[in-house]
């Protein structure tokens, strides 16, 4: 159980590495195509689709960003139950709950923008201006939604754990 448990954590942080990368990478490409934006403006040399490229960065962006937020807990939420129960038992059973509930709504959608991912590789969508392939900014939503998951899985598994730790922890107290 213990190897398996590394294994996942090996891969987990080969992804964030890989996503914190291309993270990076994106944002990089995302101000140098404002700087050369602003700077042909400055020189009244319209550029005509520079917009239509600033699309792919600023989608993987959000993407990516809502991911690592994903992956660092740090997503926005509201556990006013935390704030106000201090029935320890219960905040225990309602964050696994809750971690349940995450998972289930982000499979749905995953598989949603894996069926839309599979459209958009089939339908070779082009951008109007440009003639970019729209998959590669659609695929952002498959995968952001994808590394989402895999971190909600990982949350779910924590607190699963940390219930049975918590719940065992009680039972050699004598009660629950």
């Amino acid at each position: 159980m213990n190897k398996g448990i590394s294994i996942y954590k090996g891969l987990t942080s080969k992804l964030v590495l890989l996503q914190h990368g291309l993270g990076v990478f994106m944002m990089i490409m995302l101000l140098l195509l404002v700087f050369v934006q602003v700077l042909l403006r400055a020189f009244n040399v319209p550029l005509m689709g520079i917009e239509e490229l600033l699309i792919l960065p600023t989608i993987w962006l959000y993407m990516l960003g809502s991911a690592n937020a994903s992956e660092e807990r740090s997503q926005i939420s509201v556990d006013i139950l935390d704030v106000f129960m201090k029935n320890e038992k219960v905040l225990t059973v309602i964050h696994v709950i809750k971690n349940i509930v995450s998972l289930i709504i982000g499979v749905v959608l995953t598989y949603w923008m894996f069926n839309f991912f599979s459209y958009s590789l089939d339908l070779w969508k082009l951008s109007p201006l440009l003639s970019i392939p729209m998959f590669f900014v659609e695929s952002a939503l498959f995968i952001g939604l994808l590394l989402m998951t895999i971190y909600t899985f990982s949350d779910l598994i924590i607190s699963i754990r940390k219930a049975k730790t918590y719940f065992a922890h009680l039972n050699k107290k004598g009660g629950i």
